[in-house]
């Protein structure tokens, strides 16, 4: 193995990590993703290098090992079957590989002939990596500090024995240890710290039985519209509905349908928005939704919702119907007059046999 420039650097591992946090919901969707990538890429690299290098007997053993291994994980990792198991295995396996080459390439090379390293830090970033994805943050410092202070007391041991050149390249070594360890756990700190911000930020205008906004989102969403009819004259309407005797759904079918029927008829809304239209849940059984429609657009609007709710099947509850009370923004509005006007409207609905759409 011949000296080669190191590519790698801890921005670029940075900056791989924050593409990575950024598409997936879970660590074991990340690290599953993750393990599709790296161990097809390190099989291949190290069957490459088992054919292009003169391998000791020791080596040839190892490589054989890891070789086989990453296949078997390969399989499991694709059928999504004890990755757990796996990746203990895994490290030990890595470990192993990991200490035992350093050994060999200090006690032979570095104490015998003199030289560098080469391109065995290479692979530092990766194996440091995989320790943090497998124990964590706080276990992947521990464990990657410790294997850090086996690597550099076989430095210390054989240092006696080596040219000015080799201990120099022996300590760029440890130092890239040093570094990339820091830059992975802060790293992981950083993302888990903005992973946080972002959920509470998300969650804080999200409904959490329908996945819809709630009312404080809403109030955000009146608010910006009543600006811009103001400020710009751009109308809007506000369709308020509500599934008719919601009461008896969950008397007769229980919460838990109860539940599901909300969720349903939320999907039904959020599903045919067309651009501009935004729906979230007002609370209860209520729900409303905000409309650059206005006049009879935002009628046949609702009229169009009312029918859709009539037609479908809810599960476990069979057939239901929704009333519908709609309002159109008038000068000198606030959120509290254009409330309670579709409050109206879905109060007439209500009172003129459900399954109505009423305007106000």
């Amino acid at each position: 193995m011949g000296p080669e420039k190191i590519r790698t650097t801890p921005e670029a591992i940075a900056g791989e990590m924050v593409t990575m946090f950024n598409n997936f919901d879970t660590i074991d969707e990340l690290k599953r993703r993750v393990y599709m990538w790296l161990l097809p890429i390190i099989t291949i690299a190290l069957v490459i290098n088992s054919f292009l290098n003169n391998e000791s007997l020791f080596d040839t053993v190892i490589n054989t090992t890891l070789i086989v291994w990453f296949l078997i994980s390969l399989v499991l990792v694709y059928l999504n079957r004890a990755i757990r198991i796996g990746e203990y295995v895994t490290l030990f396996l890595v470990s192993a590989y990991h200490v035992f080459s350093l050994f060999d390439v200090v006690y032979n090379d570095l104490a015998i002939t003199g030289g560098s390293l080469g391109d065995f830090i290479v692979w530092i970033p990766l194996i440091i990596m995989f320790f943090f994805l497998v124990l964590g943050t706080k276990k992947g410092l521990y464990y990657s500090i410790f294997i850090l202070m086996i690597t550099l007391t076989i430095g210390v041991i054989y240092s006696g024995q080596m040219t000015p050149e080799s201990i120099d390249s022996l300590t760029q070594f440890h130092a890239a240890n040093i570094v990339y360890i820091l830059v992975l756990f802060y790293a992981q700190n950083m993302f888990r710290a903005f992973t946080e911000r972002d959920l509470l930020k998300k969650y804080a205008y999200l409904d959490s039985l329908t996945r819809v906004a709630n009312r404080h989102q809403i109030d955000v969403w009146l608010e910006e519209k009543l600006e811009a009819a103001e400020e710009e004259g751009r109308a809007f309407s506000i369709i308020f509905f509500d599934i008719d005797h919601f009461k008896k759904v969950n008397d007769v079918f229980g919460h838990k349908i109860g539940d599901c029927v909300l969720k349903e008829l939320s999907a039904i809304v959020s599903g045919n928005l067309t651009d501009g239209d935004v729906c979230g849940r007002w609370g209860g059984e209520e729900f409303i939704l905000i409309t650059n429609s206005t006049g009879g657009q935002a009628y046949e609007k609702a009229e169009r919702f009312r029918k859709m709710v009539e037609n479908h099947c809810f599960k476990g509850a069979g057939s239901l119907t929704a009333s519908f009370g709609v309002t159109e923004y008038q000068s000198g509005d606030n959120i509290d007059s254009l409330l309670n006007r579709a409050d109206e409207g879905l109060y007439v609905s209500k009172n003129s046999g459900r399954n109505k759409v009423s305007v106000k």
